[in-house]
Formats: C-alpha cells, sequence, structure tokens
C-alpha cells in the first residue's frame, strides 16, 4: 500500500473526531497527526486518537465506530496471540489505521475539556495539549528503544526526528513552560518523564537546553 497523503490522514481523523462526537464522546489527538497539526514535517501513517470517557472499553470504542460511520470496519490482528481487533478507515481502495485509546493506556493522562488544544491556523481538529504531546512522545521513544521486537525498536528513529522538531516549536513557537503547562498534570506522569528526558539526553547532548529552556533539570 502506498504512503497516505497528509489531507488524507487529516481527513480520516476528522471523520474519527465526528463519528465519536455524534455518540457524545470528547476526544483528542496524539501521536503524529497532532504533532503534525502543531508543526511537524513528518507527514503521520495512521490516526492515534484518546477518547475522554472512561465508560467504554477500546473494544467498545471501536464498536462505536463501525456502527456510526460504515467506512469504519475492523480485521483480526496479525499477531497470533491478539485478542484485539485492528481499526481502518477506507477511503475508496485506500485505507488509513486509526489507534483509538482511553486516559491510562500508555500512561496517556486524562485531559479536563478546556485543555484541549486546538490550531485554528491550521485544522479544528482537538489536541492533546503540547506539553504531554512532547513527553508521550519521549516516553515511546524509551518504551520502542526497550522492546524486543526489531521493528519496534526501528521506530526509535522516526521518535528522535519528532522529538527533536517538537522540543524547537516548544522553545521558538509555542514558549512551553513545566511550571505553568504542566500544573494540572499528575505528578507521577512528571516525574517519571524528569527521568526521561535525562536518558534522552545522555543519547542526545545537544537537545539538553532546549529541555532546560522548557523547565527540566539536565
Amino acid at each position: 500500500m502506498s504512503y497516505l497523503r497528509l489531507d488524507e490522514v487529516e481527513r480520516v481523523a476528522h471523520a474519527t473526531v465526528a463519528a465519536l462526537l455524534r455518540a457524545g464522546i470528547r476526544s483528542c489527538l496524539v501521536g503524529g497527526m497532532a504533532c503534525s497539526i502543531y508543526g511537524n514535517q513528518r507527514v503521520p501513517s495512521d490516526v492515534d486518537i484518546v477518547c475522554l470517557a472512561d465508560k467504554y472499553t477500546q473494544s467498545e470504542l471501536k464498536a462505536i465506530l463501525v456502527a456510526t460511520d460504515p467506512n469504519f470496519y475492523t480485521v483480526a490482528s496479525k499477531d497470533p496471540l491478539a485478542t484485539y481487533r485492528v481499526l481502518w478507515y477506507r477511503m475508496g481502495l485506500r485505507r488509513c489505521k486509526v489507534d483509538v485509546l482511553s486516559p491510562g493506556i500508555m500512561n496517556i493522562p486524562s485531559v479536563p475539556l478546556p485543555r484541549i488544544a486546538y490550531r485554528k491556523s491550521r485544522s479544528d481538529l482537538p489536541l492533546m495539549p503540547f506539553l504531554p504531546l512532547l513527553l508521550l512522545k519521549l516516553q515511546a521513544w524509551m518504551d520502542h528503544g526497550e522492546a524486543e521486537k526489531l521493528y519496534l525498536r526501528a521506530k526509535q528513529y522516526v521518535d528522535v526526528r519528532d522529538i527533536d522538531e517538537l522540543l524547537e516549536l516548544a522553545v521558538a513557537k509555542y514558549n512551553i513552560d513545566l511550571k505553568k503547562d504542566g500544573k494540572w498534570l499528575p505528578e507521577s506522569f512528571v516525574r517519571a518523564a524528569a527521568k526521561r528526558v535525562k536518558a534522552y539526553v545522555r543519547s542526545f547532548p545537544e537537545s539538553a537546553e532546549h529541555w532546560r529552556v522548557i523547565g527540566f533539570k539536565v
């Protein structure tokens, strides 16, 4: 399957947000699509979305999307041991994977509705606030580096590119400040991030000044 264009992935993001809203579920984008809207140059390959409703399982959320929009469908995972189904959105002969997440999964913080971010100049899509998005990318970098499977470890290269671009944006464009922008985040989330920042700086010393400007001790 050929790579998707940015406008195609963004179309799927809009469809996912709209379908969830029709079901009364608020959401926000994370992952590559959110990074792109904030200003990263990499074209995302899929849509990652956090559903801000704690009464549904991931399977139920996928079922809601399939029932709400006929372009959504699920297929069995390629992993023979997996019990979950993979959610896709069809666009004619092309398709885009959609990862439906909930707060708590992979340490994703629950975002208060007033904290949901929007970039009106680019899109009206709801976004994870910039700081936790950056710190979740940092978590992915560490998790991929510790993974046993080779294809997961290989994702670190993409993680580093995303993190470095986000760091530049954090300082030059968004003036991210840990004390101001992180005051609503769980302390455990911030503490874990602080340890990952030090590990990242050990691997990439040139990133130290950006982390320091944001407010982390390096």
